[in-house]
């Protein structure tokens, strides 16, 4: 399996501090049969500006401790961009962000609302070639609203990576169901563990095996190493790949209002 989205990385962000924490979380993965690993190190303008050259040392560091430790586990580096600004593509440029040179690049957004610039920013990394990933979209608060805007988000060219913690109800339970509704209708590309090395847990497997129960192994393969494999090789990943045409959940009277 492949983890395309964490903070293991040391001293970079919010995630690990020390290359001893990283350690533990690395045996977490192999533990949990995770055979390549994406480290994705938040890159956001006045609180982690993360260049190529610091991602690269602390990258490197953690490659010679997998060296010496002789763990059997691959790995690659990129960045988690925090796409606002008018200079964020011009950063994901000047940085080579893109997950193992390819043209795959992962993006976030404002929870509490995606930001005046967010659509205009992807359209100009999808017009320059670029294929964004969109990290957590069921965290989105208009996504939580209307779920059928990341079906909106992947006709403008845009991948999905859902958080494993989501689907297990780590972040409430709305996240989850909405986590599990993006899965149901297809609008879900990755997975990632979002591991910000806090909890002394990593529930990747997990979520897995709660994913093969109701999709089916061929979904949870798909989701975690023949998409993630295409990225990493730079392939065509199709934006649709199922049939079903599920229909949303009806939402109880509370979440109308909240609505309003």
């Amino acid at each position: 399996m492949i983890d395309i989205h964490n903070h293991i990385l040391p001293g970079l962000d919010d995630g690990s501090a020390h290359i001893d924490i990283s350690e533990y979380y690395i045996e977490r993965l192999i533990e949990a049969h995770v055979e390549s690993v994406v480290f994705t190190p938040h890159f956001k303008k006045g609180f982690y500006e993360n260049t190529k050259e610091k991602i690269l040392i602390s990258y490197n560091n953690v490659n010679d401790l997998i060296k010496k430790k002789g763990y059997a586990i691959e790995t690659f580096c990129a960045a988690e961009v925090y796409l606002v600004g008018s200079q964020a593509v011009a950063d994901i440029q000047e940085n080579a962000f893109m997950i193992n040179g390819s043209r795959y690049i992962l993006v976030e957004n404002s929870m509490n609302g995606f930001t005046f610039d967010f659509y205009e920013n992807l359209y100009k990394l999808v017009k320059l070639g670029f294929k964004p990933i969109l990290a957590h979209p069921e965290r989105y608060l208009e996504i939580i609203k209307r779920p059928e805007l990341a079906e909106d988000l992947m006709h403008r060219d845009i991948y999905l990576q859902i958080n494993t913690g989501s689907l297990l109800g780590v972040m409430g339970k709305e996240i989850k169901n909405v986590a599990w509704e993006l899965l149901d209708r297809g609008c879900a590309h990755f997975l990632g563990s979002d591991c910000h090395c806090k909890s002394g847990s990593y529930n990747f497997s997990i979520a897995v095996e709660q994913i093969r129960k109701e999709h089916g192994n061929d979904r949870a393969e798909l989701l975690t190493k023949e998409f993630p494999r295409k990225m990493i090789n730079n392939e065509n990943i199709p934006h649709f790949y199922i049939n079903r045409n599920i229909q949303p959940k009806k939402k109880n009277m509370l979440q109308k209002m909240f609505n309003l």
